[in-house]
């Protein structure tokens, strides 16, 4: 397969697609159809394999209320089809301060669509008493090479947003 040219459409689609989704509480059962039993999520250092166990994570999640404010999507075309997702975004549910947000995902073609191959969800929060530095977020997608390893995709990103 080749690199898919419409990668960046694809990505900033799929995000809008996601959210809106994963947003309404009504309709987040429906992120389901995203995931097949090979896909794999990360949500905040907890590991899960399979939709049913990544839906389980999501329709455990207690929140009512999101708002949510989107500051970047990189996308990368990758060498098997499939788009790299870098997200940054604020996160507020219910009445909690907002908090800084990284999300990766790597989509996978499926047919002439695309599944969730990989999901990896973390908020920005730093455990320390100074002034914390900036969040940022490196996601590298490796690939073997004899006895090693090269980086074949590498998206960097400062956690700053440029809101008033």
């Amino acid at each position: 397969m080749a690199l898919n040219p419409q990668y960046d459409a694809i990505g900033k689609g799929f995000v809008q697609q996601y959210y809106a989704l994963f947003d309404d509480p009504a309709q987040r059962a429906n992120l389901a159809n995203m995931y097949n039993e090979t896909s794999f999520m990360t949500f905040e250092g907890v590991q899960l394999q399979g939709a049913v166990k990544i839906m389980e994570k999501l329709n455990s999640l207690t929140f009512q209320k999101i708002g949510r404010l989107i500051t970047s999507v990189d996308s990368q075309p990758m060498f098997d089809g499939g788009v790299l997702i870098d997200v940054l975004g604020r996160l507020q549910t219910d009445d909690d301060q907002p908090h800084a947000y990284f999300q990766t995902f790597v989509l996978k073609p499926i047919g002439i669509s695309f599944y969730v191959e990989h999901d990896m969800f973390r908020l920005a929060l730093h455990d320390c008493d100074e002034d914390p530095p900036h969040p940022y977020m490196q996601t590298f997608v490796l690939k073997p090479l004899g006895d090693s390893f090269f980086v074949q995709h590498d998206i960097f990103r400062l956690g700053i947003h440029d809101v008033a």
